[in-house]
């Protein structure tokens, strides 16, 4: 673009400046960083020495600046650098800041406003008050155009592997605006329910206020808003598409990652099926988590949601082959198999009845079949929450003593740098706090039975190695130490792994028997065949895997509308706040002390 005259600043001498030169025929560009002109004079009551109204002299020449014909106005605008060129002229580099709404469609009503639940200090008012994050900036502002601060993405926000905008159902909690809060979360994680009892809450962890008073309890607010809202909505409000796309998606496995991928193409007029092993959809959600913690009643809420849209889940149906599916008529597969198989740990004695590894346990605890652990004793080995779960099952059921043998310290991460077994020191508390006897520091070297039952365990003691160059301190067996403790039965958590053995022929297969996938897209080795959540990665959590199936329901998307996959972002998050910046924000607000009632 080309200019005569570039006037930095849009205050009265910059308004000025740009009338007076516009009147004598030159075209200027005016650019004000402020997301409207007026400068310092329109935060003024009178004007000296005359007394004069400040509004009644700016408002006028910020009306005539704006409408002049002459005269262009970039407001939210900064010139980054201004250099004169060899005939004299001067290039400018403009950097325009995205005020998140568009211009041409706002007719600067207000209801932004009055809708927006964060507050932040007035500038215009020197922040002895608060405007909304959406707002105008005065009155008189010119141009009249709502505006959306927004310095980046959320700590907690940016946390979320769902992209679950926490920020946002808090701030409309904090309103009363308890449905909208519950719609908010269900554009980005279909299953709110599961997550307000078994998520780990990421977000808390980065919460700005965790190193203050502590962290906001943003998964029991959501457990609130998710308890309010199905206790008064038992039917889903969401509807079937009433224009269905002649596309059919088949989705193998009914966890989060597969439900979360059948909720959102269901929702763009997909024909989505599920297809699932078990006698009832849920996955791990419904199997691999104790009932106490995610009641089957709010797991079958949560599938209510993605069924609703007119996604057909057929149980007892065991998929072992894609081809077989795409000879069905089903133009892309997604494979949301999970993590439901135990590793083996070739130790004598694994195969005696009495040993099971904890998935196995946990299905059978939650299917209601009848383990009598009455007046029994029983162990469990392994690491991570796989082992805090059965636990914790194992005392419900009526178990006289519960063992916990950990190979590793309660903060073990700090002598191996692992996080990919993750235990959270809360649930070793409540653990130790229930009556589970926690055997730190040692392992089982093999199993002992008597006419193929279980009857023991011989256990051995370990200890931390000398720190090697990374500082990492190794277990190590302790000589002599071992001991026979006689248990009823053994439960291991010792890691999970996917399923994936009848796929092989036609499908690349890793080593640890995940699917290996496109990072961004998630496809597979085969085309239209897409595979995600723990199939994909490896046990994980169950936010990762929902967001998992939200990343693939994507790209399926894309691919079936013959749209390229590569080149295309599909999470478009903005960079992270830093806390810091935002605690700053707050400090001309003074603290307020509770009051009694």
């Amino acid at each position: 673009m080309n200019y005569d005259v570039l006037i930095v600043g849009g205050g009265i001498a910059g308004m000025e400046s740009a009338l007076t030169l516009g009147d004598m025929g030159f075209k200027a560009l005016l650019i004000e960083k402020e997301p409207s002109i007026g400068g310092k004079m329109i935060l003024l009551s009178k004007v000296f020495p005359t007394l004069d109204c400040a509004s009644c002299i700016s408002t006028p020449k910020m009306a005539s600046t704006i409408h002049h014909p002459n005269v262009t106005v970039l407001t939210s605008s900064e010139a980054r650098e201004i250099t004169k060129n060899a005939d004299g002229t001067f290039k400018a580099i403009i950097n325009r800041k995205t005020t998140y709404v568009d211009n041409n469609a706002c007719t600067g009503c207000g209801e932004c406003e009055l809708a927006c639940t964060v507050a932040l200090p007035d500038r215009f008012n020197f922040d002895m008050v608060a405007h909304r994050a959406a707002y105008i900036p005065f009155p008189q502002a010119v141009p009249k155009k709502a505006v959306i601060s927004r310095q980046g993405q959320s700590p907690c926000s940016n946390a979320c592997p769902a992209g679950v905008k926490a920020h946002g159902y808090v701030s409309l909690v904090r309103a009363g605006r308890y449905e909208e809060a519950f719609h908010l979360h269900m554009k980005d994680a279909p299953l709110p329910g599961s997550l307000s009892r078994a998520c780990y809450a990421p977000c808390e962890d980065e919460c700005t206020r965790g190193d203050i008073e502590g962290a906001v309890a943003i998964r029991e607010l959501k457990r609130f808003v998710v308890d309010r809202y199905y206790q008064t909505h038992l039917e889903s409000e969401e509807k079937q598409p009433e224009k269905l796309l002649d596309k059919n998606v088949a989705i193998v496995g009914s966890g989060p990652a597969g439900l979360s991928a059948a909720y959102y193409l269901a929702g763009n007029g997909y024909r989505v099926t599920v297809f699932e092993s078990a006698m009832k959809s849920g996955g791990l959600l419904r199997y691999g988590i104790p009932d106490d913690r995610l009641p089957n009643s709010v797991v079958e809420r949560d599938i209510v949601n993605v069924a609703s849209l007119g996604v057909e889940i057929r149980t007892n149906s065991t998929v072992t082959s894609v081809k077989a599916l795409k000879e069905q008529g089903f133009d892309s597969v997604f494979l949301a198999l999970g993590a439901m198989k135990a590793w083996k740990i070739s130790l004598s004695g694994e195969d005696l009845d009495g040993v099971m590894d904890s998935m196995t346990f946990l299905k059978e605890a939650n299917t209601n079949r009848k383990l009598n652990l009455r007046g029994k004793t029983v162990m469990v080995t392994g690491s991570g929450n796989a082992a805090i779960s059965p636990a914790k099952m194992a005392l419900r059921l009526g178990a006289e003593k519960v063992i916990v043998q950990y190979r590793e310290v309660i903060d073990y991460r700090k002598y191996y740098g692992n996080e990919n077994e993750l235990t959270h020191d809360w649930e070793v508390d409540d653990n130790t706090n229930e009556g589970v006897e926690l055997q730190l520091l040692k392992t089982p070297k093999r199993f002992i039975g008597d006419n193929g039952h279980l009857t023991g365990v011989e256990s051995i003691s370990l200890k931390l190695s000398k720190s090697d160059s990374n500082g990492i301190r190794q277990p190590i067996p302790v000589e002599g130490s071992e001991e026979i403790i006689p248990v009823d039965l053994v439960i291991l958590a010792v890691g999970m792994r996917p399923g994936v053995a009848s796929f092989q022929k036609e499908l690349d297969i890793n080593r640890d028997g995940t699917i290996p996938v496109n990072a961004e897209t998630l496809e597979t080795s085969m085309p239209s065949v897409f595979a995600g959540g723990d199939v994909a990665t490896g046990p994980s959590s169950i936010t990762e895997a929902m967001g998992q199936g939200k990343r693939a329901a994507f790209y399926i998307d894309r691919y079936l509308q013959d749209r390229p996959l590569a080149n295309i972002t599909f999470d478009t998050r903005l960079p992270v706040v830093d806390k810091s910046s935002a605690i700053s924000r707050s400090e001309p607000i003074s603290r307020r002390e509770p009051t009694g009632f």
